[in-house]
């Protein structure tokens, strides 16, 4: 249960210093990131306050929401995983997830500025982690996951009307290298799960009326929480082929 407790505290941590970042990059493709506050032009203030000191606007998302999906999302990675070495980037990229989520919702798009590095990071951290315990073979399989989830969703986005974004393709490489790393049937729920979760999302907004039948709504965030309920599911299949 410590580790349990420990995820969610990193994650309450981690979440707490998102608003800021989000509000810099949820920005249009084509304008820079934010330096200022878009109502009164304040120079913004460092990684905790969420609100303007010029003007009072709020910065962000509210810190109550980031650091709340941070804390569940680890916790569950967590309980999921439990201590293996693996968990501790994992946590990470819980953290990270929740911050790419807000932005996507934002703005519709997927900084490359985060993703990228965090391929390049992860890469480095699970060849350290196979290194240090001898198994290459997960290594390999991470490599062939992010190729796989990369490749699908590549294809997808070359198709007539676009399902995806080519934000969402690097942010495949990126959860197809964990999923990999984890497992085949791990890549095979992360391709899955996603449209499972977005489904019901794009039900409720055309019958609510908030979008029409041609719009299109981000698809990051469904991607990361099918990531995490395949490790959940990929998990809880381990468990029960043990029993």
């Amino acid at each position: 249960m410590g580790v349990v407790l420990q995820s969610v505290l990193f994650g309450l941590i981690g979440g707490s210093v998102l608003p800021i970042p989000a509000y810099r990059l949820a920005v249009e493709f084509d304008e820079p990131h934010r330096d200022a506050c878009v109502d009164c032009g304040r120079p913004l203030p460092g990684w905790l306050p969420v609100r303007c000191r010029g003007c009072g606007r709020r910065l962000g998302p509210p810190v109550w929401l980031t650091a709340g999906l941070s804390a569940l999302a680890c916790g569950l990675m967590a309980m999921a995983l439990g201590p293996v070495p693996v968990l501790v980037p994992m946590l990470g990229l819980s953290v990270l997830g929740v911050l790419l989520a807000v932005i996507d919702i934002a703005c519709k798009r997927l900084p490359h500025v985060l993703v990228l590095p965090a391929i390049a990071v992860s890469a480095v951290i699970l060849l350290g982690i196979a290194a240090g315990t001898g198994d290459w073979a997960r290594l390999e399989r991470a490599g062939l996951g992010a190729l796989a989830l990369t490749v699908l969703f590549g294809l997808l986005y070359l198709l007539p009307g676009r399902a995806v974004g080519l934000g969402d393709v690097t942010l495949a490489a990126l959860l197809g290298g964990y999923l990999g790393f984890l497992g085949w049937r791990f890549v095979v729920l992360g391709a899955v799960l996603p449209w499972l979760v977005n489904a019901p999302v794009l039900i409720v907004l055309l019958v609510s009326g908030r979008i029409g039948r041609k719009a299109t709504v981000p698809f990051g965030p469904a991607m990361l929480a099918g990531a995490l309920l395949a490790v959940l599911a990929g998990s809880w299949l381990d468990v029960f082929a043990r029993s």
